[in-house]
């Protein structure tokens, strides 16, 4: 039931607030989108990433929130985050730090004076690019003299760093995703006994997260999730009648 005192808030002051009853309601009964934007193209979804209301970013994504969704400056809810709980909570439900603003920069190098200890945890999750020595490297042929030194040196490392260095930090951020993933689903099952929302939804898209991403085959997960709702069901059946 909808509080009268909240009955007045549209999505993105709900979000804003926390008001997961009232988010439910515009959502389940008004039909609007997690990812609808307001006039300065700010979403449910960076509203909630901005006040670390996790419940409520959990319900979002169940609904069908998009974790990546950019807004009319090119950023992410990860660009919005307070604390490292958010930001790890984000990149857990497969948030891309590589992801870059208008302005060329990613999460870690926007948040970087505001939010030191979260940037830092953001670039743990990406190797250092070499970029300085790979631009001086390639400025050496064009200030030297003689044909044979461009020619012992040309063999195209501006072409292939690029690639490789997009795979390292790809090949990163799935090891790091990789040992969250079977806690995310615990942390799902938990979250839905406090909160009272249906885990499904949320443990079918960490599944089919997990399988497109290729972090995990998606029958761990699933039989993880099996396990923990099997051992969840056995305490209760196991508790005693008060």
């Amino acid at each position: 039931m909808v509080q009268a005192t909240s009955a007045s808030k549209n999505i993105w002051v709900a979000a804003s607030d926390g008001d997961l009853d009232r988010v439910r309601y515009l959502i389940e009964q008004e039909g609007l989108s997690p990812n609808v934007k307001d006039s300065n193209s700010y979403s449910p979804m960076h509203a909630a990433a901005s006040y670390a209301h996790h419940p409520l970013l959990l319900y979002l994504l169940s609904k069908g929130g998009n974790i990546n969704l950019s807004d009319d400056d090119g950023e992410t809810p990860l660009f919005t985050v307070e604390s490292i709980d958010t930001a790890r909570l984000l990149i857990e439900n497969g948030a891309d730090p590589l992801v870059q603003n208008d302005q060329g920069q990613t999460a870690a190098e926007y948040l970087q004076d505001d939010h030191p200890e979260i940037s830092s945890y953001l670039l743990s999750l990406v190797p250092p690019t070499s970029s300085d020595p790979i631009q001086s490297q390639s400025q050496t042929p064009t200030q030297t003299p003689t044909q044979t030194q461009p020619q012992t040196q040309t063999p195209a490392p501006t072409l292939n760093v690029p690639p490789e260095i997009s795979q390292q930090a790809l090949d990163a951020l799935a090891s790091s995703r990789a040992n969250t993933l079977l806690q995310e689903s615990q942390r799902i099952m938990e979250q839905a006994q406090r909160t009272g929302i249906d885990p499904d939804d949320q443990l079918r898209q960490l599944v089919e997260r997990a399988v497109r991403e290729g972090i995990l085959v998606g029958g761990e997960i699933r039989d993880r999730a099996d396990e923990i709702t099997g051992a969840e069901e056995e305490r209760k059946r196991s508790r005693p009648e008060e």
